[in-house]
This record gives C-alpha cells, structure tokens and sequence, in this order.
C-alpha cells in the first residue's frame, strides 16, 4: 500500500522548523474524491489510471495552492485515500440514482478542458503547478447556481447522455442484481438514449446467466422482434418531439 505524506528525514535542530509538515486532505478534497469512489471502484483494471487522472484534476480544484512537488505527493495521497475506500465502498449499496450537483463536478463535467486553457492563457502556467489561478468569485457564483439548477431540476441533455454512457450500464446491473437478492426478482433491461450527437443509442442488460442457476434470457429466446420493437418505438419517442432531457 502505498504511504502518504512526506517521508520522514533527520536534521540538526536549527533546520528543523523548516520541515514540510504532512499534508492533509480538505473536507472538500475528500467530498470530491467520494463523489467519484463508485466509478474508480467500477473500473476496470486496463481504466484505473485514466479515471484516476480525471479524479486528481476535479479534486486539484478545490485543494490548496502548493508547488509542483507537492501536487505530486497529494496525488499519491488521492489513490492512497481511493484504494482504503474502495473494500469499505463495496461492502456497501452505494449507488445513488439521485445525484446532487456541486459546483465542482459542474465546472469538470460540462467544461473541464476549457477551464484548463484559460488558467494557462492567463497565467502561463501548467494546470496543477505553483502559479496556476483559481475561478473568480463571479465564476464561482455562475458555477453555484449552475449546480443548483442541476439537483433541483435535470442538467443539459448533452450532460445527461455523458452520465448515460459512463453510469447507465452501472446502474442497470445494480437494478438487476438487487431485484434478485430482495424479490427474487428476474429482469431483463432495455434502454435508449441520445447521445451527444444526437444518436439514439440502444443497450440491453441481461444479469440472468450470474444470479442463481439462471440461464442468459439473450442467449436462449429469441427475442429479436422485441428489440426491433423497443429500437422503433424509441426511435418514434426521441424523435417525434424536442428532447428536452425530463
């Protein structure tokens, strides 16, 4: 496992007030690491590094200005936080099918990369180094309402079919499992979704063949005039009126 914080090091005692103390995580840091446990936890192994980049950049928002050196000791920290979590995180149902917004998941959901380019035209600075700049208070306060509107309402269409994409699968799993080990329930999950092209995209989930001595509903019916069923009706819904994500 790996350790966090700095390493300890001896010194004469007059260069000792000017050791670097261990650093610690923000309340905030540590809410944003949470809000993304369930899809570090979910990831796949060949996707951990690419997801926990994603992780440090929403979390590097909201920590503490430090140099180079010490963003690099704080990510280590971040995995260090993620993988202690992640048995606790499985032991326990921790899917959430309502999402509250914060101000920080809408500046990294919506436009992460734009934020990124203007931190560094302003400040000629890599992102995450000792001189990059936070949001002004006006951006801030754009972002809070932003989030705001989110929770109580719905988010964009093109925000949702990115959630669609990254959490739908998940959450169709967790569906069909706990409707088995609660009810003893089978189920068999058809969706539909646009996705940010404005493509109607088809998935279809079938936990069947791993829950008790079931056998896989998709490998033994034939159940493709369903499918052309559900892919023209949802065709019709999508398209018959404006998407307007409710």
């Amino acid at each position: 496992m790996a350790r966090s914080g700095h390493s300890t090091q001896l010194t004469s005692g007059r260069h000792r007030a000017h050791q670097p103390q261990t650093q610690k995580l923000t309340e905030n840091e540590i809410l944003e690491l949470k809000n993304y446990l369930l899809e570090w936890t979910l990831a796949k192994q060949k996707e951990k590094q690419a997801v926990f980049t994603a992780i440090a950049r929403a979390a590097r928002l909201l920590a503490p200005k430090v140099n180079q050196a010490q963003w690099k000791k704080r990510k280590q920290i971040y995995k260090t936080w993620l993988f202690n979590n992640r048995k606790k995180k499985e032991r326990k149902d921790m899917i959430k099918y309502g999402r509250k917004w914060t101000p920080r998941m809408v500046i990294y959901q919506r436009n992460w990369e734009e934020v990124l380019k203007r931190i560094e035209d302003e400040s000629r600075a890599k992102p995450g180094g000792p001189e990059s700049h936070e949001l002004s208070d006006d951006e801030l306060e754009k972002v809070k309402e932003t989030a705001e509107e989110w929770s109580n309402n719905f988010p964009p269409p093109e925000i949702q079919a990115q959630v669609a994409h990254k959490k739908g699968p998940a959450y169709m799993e967790h569906f069909s499992k706990e409707m088995w080990r609660q009810c003893r329930m089978r189920v068999f999950v058809m969706s539909a979704w646009k996705n940010e092209q404005g493509e109607v995209l088809f998935w279809m989930h079938d936990d069947n063949e791993a829950l008790g001595d079931g056998d896989s509903f998709m490998k033994t019916k034939d159940w493709e005039d369903i499918k052309l069923v559900w892919q023209e009706y949802t065709q019709e819904q999508f398209s018959a009126r404006a998407w307007d994500g409710g």
